[in-house]
C-alpha cells in the first residue's frame, strides 16, 4: 500500500523508501513496547511466556521487513530525484479494505463463538481472495485462486494455532 505506482503497476522505489521508514519506525515502537513490558520475574514466570515476548518479536520482524524494503528501494533508485512516481495514484481503497478485513477479524470473528483456528482460516481465505480476485479472474484462474487461498488459509490457521498453543502456551478463544 505504497500510494505511488511506477510504470508497470509496481510500487515506485521512492514510495517504497518512504513506507520502509514508516515500517521501521512502527516495528521499533512495537519492539520497544514489548521489551518494556513487565517480565514477571518476581513471580518466577517462564521467560518464554513473558507478556512482552511475542509483541517484541513481531516488532523486530516488522522492523526487519522494513529494513529489507529500504535496501530494495535504495537499490532500485529510491534516493534519486529521478525516481519514477505516478503522482495522484493511490491504493487507499486497498488500504481501507485491509483495515476493514482486520477489524472484522478482530472484532467480529475472534471470540464470537467460532474457534480461533476457524476464524483465522476465514480471515486469511477471504483476504487472499479479496486482494487477488481481479487478477485471477482476468487470467481465468479463479478456481486455482480459490484452491491456493484455501491451502494458504489452512496452513496459516494450523500454524498460528499450534505455535501459540504449543510453543507460547497461550489459550486461544
Amino acid at each position: 500500500m505504497t500510494g505511488e505506482v511506477a510504470p508497470g503497476g509496481k510500487p515506485s522505489p521512492r514510495a517504497d523508501l518512504v513506507w520502509s521508514l514508516v515500517w521501521i519506525a512502527v516495528g521499533a515502537a512495537i519492539f520497544y513496547g514489548g521489551f518494556a513490558m513487565d517480565r514477571l520475574d518476581r513471580q518466577h514466570i517462564n521467560p518464554y511466556t513473558a507478556p512482552g515476548l511475542v509483541p517484541a518479536l513481531l516488532g523486530a520482524a516488522i522492523a526487519l521487513m522494513g529494513l529489507i524494503l529500504l535496501l530494495r528501494s535504495v537499490r532500485a533508485g529510491g534516493l534519486s530525484a529521478a525516481s519514477p512516481t505516478a503522482a495522484g495514484h493511490t491504493n487507499f481503497p486497498r488500504l481501507f479494505l485491509a483495515l476493514a478485513l482486520c477489524f472484522a477479524y478482530g472484532a467480529g470473528l475472534v471470540g464470537r463463538g467460532l474457534p480461533f483456528w476457524l476464524a483465522t482460516f476465514f480471515f486469511v481465505f477471504v483476504t487472499i481472495l479479496a486482494f487477488q480476485w481481479r487478477e485471477r479472474r482476468a487470467r481465468s484462474e479463479t478456481g486455482k485462486g480459490i484452491v491456493v487461498a484455501a491451502l494458504c488459509a489452512a496452513g496459516t490457521a494450523a500454524g498460528v494455532t499450534l505455535v501459540f498453543q504449543e510453543l507460547f502456551l497461550v489459550r486461544l478463544p
